[in-house]
């Protein structure tokens, strides 16, 4: 209201509204210990003789944000200098690691995890698992190559597990590659090749008679990403369209095509509550083996449903979830190191379907709980649910990282 009028008042008088930019003299940027200064200034829209309105400078603060290596990062102005204060996540940090899933039970293990490896925002992980799965796995990630606006993954990783839903035990070794950009926009180009080894103890999950598949394939697609932060993201869009040529004419016994595509809608309602909108589709046609079928049901995929509620070559899962901020996302210390955490209450209905293997098949399954916001995992989520297909009244189920994105885990 008071806008308003002022641009009443300006029109009235025949002058201009007041700007509500400020010029800064200086941009500084302070609290950089390990990170190198040339990693952060790309991201920075503020430049020092330019205006630079308060959406200037919140564009900042959430593109830093997006970098995932600090713990809190603010602005204040001093005179005429704005400054930027950061706090810096540990460089590196020995965490828990676990998988809970209705598909092969529990895995428990460790591993470390640097989000600010070498100082330029390069992610790496190294982390095992031991359980019902033995699993080995070490990853790097940064959304740069040099001054280039390249996102870049690589992955490594064995695993030995059981696989309850199919009934098979499964060795396999697998490793990708992932390039995407220009990150500096919304719009961006991915492509990825991926080389995957399986061997599985029965017939009937692998072509190839020696029951050992090697699976080469590649991605191709488009990606759009509007969100305004990783922490706790409460407005934008991820939508990414790709299609994955898998086995021939590459190799392997394998000769399928995947056709994908993942929306996510994250809607600002009122003051701390939102909402959240996903759907995934992937559509896979072809010759594919009993390994590249999907297992649906559980905490990452369909809550609510029975592990293994359905096995399928091709599926769609969707998600309405109602989102209460509970505490807002702070940097704390915990043994001395810079972290931070937050905690929303969540709720809502995801919806299944399947395809391809058997007649088209659909269900539902309701939630509700709490989501703790860390650092590392993203999403710690601890939710009560119900479904009509599970038979069993209520149930917990314990999750990581957020739904979005763990259903897109080939192990659930």
């Amino acid at each position: 209201m008071r806008e308003l009028l002022l641009l009443w008042l300006g029109a009235l008088l025949g002058g201009q509204a007041p700007d509500s930019s400020r010029v800064p003299r200086e941009v500084e940027l302070v609290g950089l210990q390990v990170t190198r200064p040339h990693v952060v200034v790309p991201y920075l829209t503020a430049k020092a003789g330019e205006p630079c309105p308060q959406e200037c400078v919140q564009s900042d603060l959430d593109r830093m944000d997006r970098l995932g290596i600090f713990a809190s990062i603010e602005s204040a102005w001093r005179g005429d200098t704005l400054v930027y204060t950061v706090n810096e996540l540990p460089w590196i940090l020995p965490v828990p690691n676990g998988r809970i899933s209705d598909e092969e039970g529990v895995s428990l293990g460790a591993g470390f995890k640097a989000p600010n490896l070498l100082g330029r925002a390069i992610a790496a992980e190294l982390l095992f698992l031991a359980g019902s799965s033995l699993e080995f796995q070490a990853s790097f990630q940064a959304s740069r190559i040099g001054t280039l606006p390249l996102g870049w993954e690589t992955m490594a990783g064995r695993t030995e597990r059981m696989d309850e839903g199919r009934g098979y035990q499964e060795v396999s070794h697998q490793g990708f590659a992932r390039l995407w950009g220009p990150t500096d926009g919304a719009w961006q180009l991915l492509g990825e090749m991926r080389l995957v080894e399986v061997e599985s103890d029965r017939d009937g999950i692998c072509l190839s008679r020696d029951r050992m598949d090697v699976i080469p394939s590649i991605r191709a697609g488009i990606l759009r990403d509007t969100r305004d932060r990783r922490s706790l993201t409460s407005r934008g869009w991820y939508t990414e369209w790709s299609v994955e040529k898998a086995g021939r004419p590459l190799h392997g016994p394998v000769d399928a095509w995947q056709f994908l595509s993942d929306n996510r809608m994250w809607i600002p309602v009122a003051g701390r509550f939102s909402l959240l909108a996903s759907n995934l589709l992937e559509h896979q046609v072809g010759k594919t083996g009993g390994w590249r079928t999907f297992v649906v049901g559980g905490v990452n995929s369909a809550r609510g449903l029975p592990g293994a509620w359905a096995v399928a070559p091709s599926e769609d899962l969707a998600t309405l979830e109602a989102r209460w901020t509970l505490l807002p996302v702070r940097p704390v210390r915990v043994v001395g190191q810079n972290l931070y955490g937050g905690l929303q209450a969540a709720g809502g209905v995801d919806f299944a379907t399947v395809w391809g293997a058997s007649p088209l098949a659909g269900e539902y399954g309701l939630f509700a709980g709490l989501d703790g916001i860390v650092p590392f995992v993203e999403r710690v989520r601890t939710h009560l649910t119900w479904s009509p297909a599970s038979g069993a009244g209520f149930a917990f189920a314990f999750g990581l990282f957020e739904k979005t994105q763990a259903q897109r885990f080939r192990v659930r």
